[in-house]
């Protein structure tokens, strides 16, 4: 929504305080029912008053920490959810020691995800026969393809980076679907080098039948996915899933295909990301009461967690310097941001997405410029008339989709970006 910064904070602190009276007010017609009601009256009334004055606990703390994390915004610190869930990030995933999970979250995983594979196992990629023993006739895995980008993969090892149970279905129905038995691997990303150069980075998904976990105390081996494998692999009986001419075919493309409706409100879409260790705990309950507070505050219309600063930017050049991989840039403040969009929150198409509020004034080094992208709808090739950026280590949180487990890399254009002077 558009506010300005001390309307966003007046926003978040008025239903923050409404919810702090309403419990105060609630958890006094408690102590009055007992005194003045018929003691099974009384006792009912209490009852109904110390539950509403819970849930406006919840929802008071709740605001607190929507309040921070905008205080840590307007300082240009790190996003409350992000430093939570750092230990999700590649990097921390390699350089940590594997702690050992239970069996009975590994009995759970089994059941809600469909494998036993954990964030933080260490992987090997089963060779290119086995791998191929598992695919039917078209070179697929529960209708998953195997591409071609992951065959040289095949004998190397890596950490499971994310369970991919939850899925956005960009495609079709444009709704959260179910994957069983699927991961992404740290490292694992698709070059686009048999998709006509396809310049997208997307993580490749990997089904847990072609992996096999390696013991935690086999620290002699490679553990990460850093290197092909440059053993000569007869891929030819999968090169189906790419079509020669202008359309193409991939796992993103055939994602509704290989998964499931998603129901609403089930217990187990709730568990998943936590069994997983997709989110670290503390960031699962940030996101959770974040989310909480955003429904409230439709209800009343307020302004929603995160929110676009559009107070008088104070640059509003529209000059875009042009990035090279290894560039220092900073993300320029959301106010900057929201003055190159119109009312669609498009940049000349390329859409900026509410999740990317999270990294305005942030320092990152530039990944790659991205010109070539396949359209998962229609399997063609777009050539982006204005270049847009990759930074590195920056992805699609899935905070807002419900810890959605895609991570799908974010488009920057330049002029989201400035160099780093500093």
């Amino acid at each position: 929504m558009r506010a300005g910064p001390d309307v966003v904070i007046h926003s978040y602190a008025k239903t923050t305080i409404a919810c702090v009276a309403l419990v105060a007010l609630f958890l006094r017609c408690a102590l009055l029912s007992l005194r003045w009601l018929p003691q099974v009256l009384g006792v009912l009334a209490a009852t109904f008053s110390l539950l509403v004055a819970l849930g406006a606990a919840l929802f008071a703390g709740a605001g607190v920490v929507v309040l921070a994390r905008a205080g840590r915004a307007a300082l240009g610190k790190r996003d409350l959810f992000l430093e939570l869930n750092r230990s999700r990030e590649p990097a921390a995933i390699k350089a940590a020691v594997a702690a050992r999970p239970t069996r009975a979250r590994r009995w759970l995983a089994r059941r809600l995800l469909g494998h036993d594979l954990l964030v933080g196992d260490l992987v090997e990629v089963k060779t290119w026969a086995e791998i191929q023993a598992t695919l039917d006739g078209q070179g697929c895995l529960q209708q998953l393809p195997f591409m071609p980008e992951m065959v040289n993969l095949c004998g190397q090892r890596a950490y499971i980076f994310r369970c991919a149970h939850r899925l956005f279905d960009y495609r079709k129905t444009r709704r959260m679907r179910h994957m069983k038995g699927a991961v992404l691997l740290v490292g694992a990303v698709c070059d686009g080098a048999s998709h006509g150069g396809c310049e997208a980075a997307c993580h490749t998904i990997w089904k847990a039948d072609w992996l096999r976990r390696v013991a935690s105390n086999n620290t002699s081996a490679m553990t990460s996915v850093l290197a092909p494998n440059s053993q000569a692999l007869n891929c030819d009986t999968v090169l189906w899933c790419v079509t020669i001419g202008p359309r193409y075919t991939c796992q993103l493309t055939k994602l509704h295909d290989a998964s499931q409706p998603i129901g609403a409100w089930r217990v187990d879409n709730f568990l998943r990301p936590l069994i997983s260790g997709n989110v670290a705990p503390a960031a699962f309950a940030v996101g959770w009461l974040t989310h909480l507070f955003n429904e409230l505050q439709q209800l009343r219309g307020g302004v929603d967690f995160p929110a676009f600063d559009v107070s008088e930017p104070n640059n509003t050049s529209t000059y875009e310097a042009r990035f090279t991989a290894g560039d220092q840039v900073v993300v320029r403040l959301s106010a900057q941001i929201r003055a190159t969009l119109n009312d669609q929150m498009l940049n000349r198409g390329l859409y900026f997405e509410p999740d990317m509020l999270k990294h305005c004034s942030q320092r990152y080094r530039v990944q790659a410029e991205v010109g070539r992208l396949i359209d998962i709808v229609s399997g063609e090739m777009l050539t982006m008339k204005t270049p847009a950026y990759l930074l590195h280590g920056v992805h699609f949180s899935g905070e807002r989709q419900q810890f959605n487990a895609q991570c799908e890399p974010l488009y920057w254009r330049a002029v989201w970006l400035k160099h780093d002077v500093d």
